[in-house]
């Protein structure tokens, strides 16, 4: 696709990657229309955007709620008249365990993560084929409900895998009924973001626990991973993940360990799954 001067909704927009790949589109002319809960955080990537000479509408909006969502496509076509690529970008961590009985982390989770991509989808995707042209959807899914299983985290490595099969039915249901509809998933390596919450603290004992490893990897910034992003839209990627390319392209080959721990995750849950034995291998 041709991301040059298009209509591009971005969820989850207003910090971390949906705010980074909101920066980037901007330079491209692309007009946004941006989207998160968190209206003053919202408003503040609103306003240096729009200092930045941005065109774009911002609409605070809790994904996880049906009407929300519905509320923002219409504001989307009523502010530009067309969508040509919405990035799904809003979730939420969690974690459980799932030997206590609670339930409220798997609530949340399944909210925002599962139901909330769920109502993006049927909020936009007719209205995209319903107006000229090619249009694209991507959500922004994660390693550890695809490469991997977190399993201490186990809410969110769930519904980021139910994310990823979402995607792929579309994909396929897109590609039978040969519909002009772009589908894709975006997997971002370890990037820094507030996805844990506001204690960006936590970044300095990942960073720590990564320069200790036997092939120190690196921490990405959401602003590097924007690129990554923007190349896989022009590119029709399915899987919008760094590349060896990438890698030494944006992060100067400091990730290269990270992308081998995927692929041998990848491997390993493969080789479990087709000789029958446990998953210790790719839990992490």
């Amino acid at each position: 696709m041709q991301i040059d001067g298009s209509v591009v909704v971005v969820t989850g927009a207003s910090t971390g990657i949906g705010r980074a790949v909101a920066q980037r589109l901007a330079t491209r002319g692309c007009r946004l229309v941006l989207a998160s809960r968190r209206a003053d955080r919202l408003e503040a990537t609103a306003s240096a955007l729009k200092a930045a000479g941005a065109e774009l509408a911002v609409l605070p909006t809790d994904i996880g709620i049906r009407e929300d969502v519905e509320r923002l496509a219409d504001f989307a076509w009523d502010a530009f008249g067309r969508v040509d690529v919405a990035l799904f970008n809003a979730g939420i961590a969690g974690g459980d365990n799932l030997l206590d009985p609670d339930l409220e982390a798997w609530q949340a989770a399944i909210d925002t993560n599962v139901l909330g991509l769920l109502h993006c989808l049927k909020a936009f995707v007719p209205k995209m084929l319903r107006q000229e042209g090619e249009s694209a959807v991507y959500a922004t899914s994660s390693g550890a409900g695809c490469h991997g299983t977190t399993y201490n985290t186990a809410p969110y490595a769930t519904t980021k895998r139910a994310q990823l099969s979402i995607m792929e039915a579309l994909y396929g249901q897109a590609r039978d009924a040969k519909l002009p509809l772009h589908v894709g998933v975006i997997l971002p390596p370890l990037t820094r973001t507030n996805l844990a919450g506001d204690d960006m603290s936590i970044w300095e004992s990942v960073e720590k626990s990564l320069s200790q490893g036997k092939e120190p990897g690196g921490l990405i910034e959401p602003e590097e991973f924007a690129h990554v992003i923007v190349d896989g839209i022009e590119q029709d990627r399915f899987w919008i993940e760094s590349t060896e390319a990438d890698d030494e392209r944006y992060y100067g080959g400091r990730y290269r360990y990270s992308l081998r721990r995927s692929r041998k995750m990848i491997q390993a849950r493969a080789q479990a799954m087709t000789e029958h034995t446990p998953p210790d291998p790719y839990l992490w």
